[in-house]
């Protein structure tokens, strides 16, 4: 009777202590970002900011999300995997919120997966009363354009350099013209991309994982983009 190669059974025993091998260096890479990135953490970011975590995991990092263990664990057909984080306070005088939002659904067919998804995260003031709704969007950003969400006619700050950086939509010229002298302050966005959207009762700052902006890059600047929100939502609302 003929012997089986060695290697029959050698290759796949190889292949199994490869996998395993990736799985625990991959988990020490992402432990090692979770730490070096630990000011990314709700409750460390909360207190960065001076605001009360109200929702979520203290310990869940909005930049290394793979560090979660709820995001490792994933969706399934009969649980979708459902994030949320909300910070609220007033350190500048103006109420202000963080909240990140992140839902995962999946259904399996025969031959394939299909999940749906949604991501919200923005840094909000609240203004004292209403004003004309607007939205400011970056002309150019790192890694491509932003998407206009209201349907709002462009306008000039009169800020030539303001006007060269930022597009600006709103009904009302002199909420343009506001915002020209003060889009100078968000500078420190210029590699994330700024994209404000002004509803008439607070003015937000919109963040996204993997498009403009980018929200590892811009909260990086968390403590800059509360203190630049809170004075534009004083400016509009009085």
């Amino acid at each position: 009777m003929s012997q089986i190669p060695i290697q029959v059974f050698l290759f796949p025993l190889l292949g199994i202590a490869y996998a395993v091998y990736a799985v625990i260096a991959r988990n020490k890479r992402v432990q090692g970002m979770d730490k070096e990135y630990s000011n990314y953490r709700a409750g460390e970011l909360a207190r960065r900011l001076g605001l009360q975590l109200v929702a979520g995991d203290p310990t869940y990092n909005l930049f290394i999300r793979d560090a979660n263990a709820e995001i490792r664990r994933g969706a399934s057909d009969d649980r979708a995997l459902q994030i949320e984080i909300r910070m609220q306070g007033a350190p500048q005088g103006v109420p202000l919120e963080l909240l990140y939002h992140y839902r995962v659904e999946q259904e399996s067919g025969f031959s394939s997966v299909t999940r749906k998804v949604w991501f919200d995260c923005s840094m909000s003031a609240q203004a004292a009363r209403s004003f004309p709704p607007f939205e400011v969007i970056s002309r150019t950003t790192p890694i491509g354009p932003i998407a206009q969400k209201q349907a709002l006619p462009q306008q000039q700050s009169g800020n030539p350099q303001v006007d060269a950086t930022y597009q600006i939509n709103t009904s009302e010229p002199g909420i343009a013209q506001l915002l020209g002298q003060v889009l100078g302050g968000f500078a420190d966005f210029a590699n994330s991309g700024v994209h404000l959207i002004g509803d008439g009762q607070r003015v937000s700052f919109l963040m996204k994982h993997e498009k403009p902006p980018l929200l590892a890059n811009a909260l990086y600047y968390a403590e800059a983009m509360a203190t630049q929100l809170s004075g534009l939502a004083r400016r509009l609302g009085g």
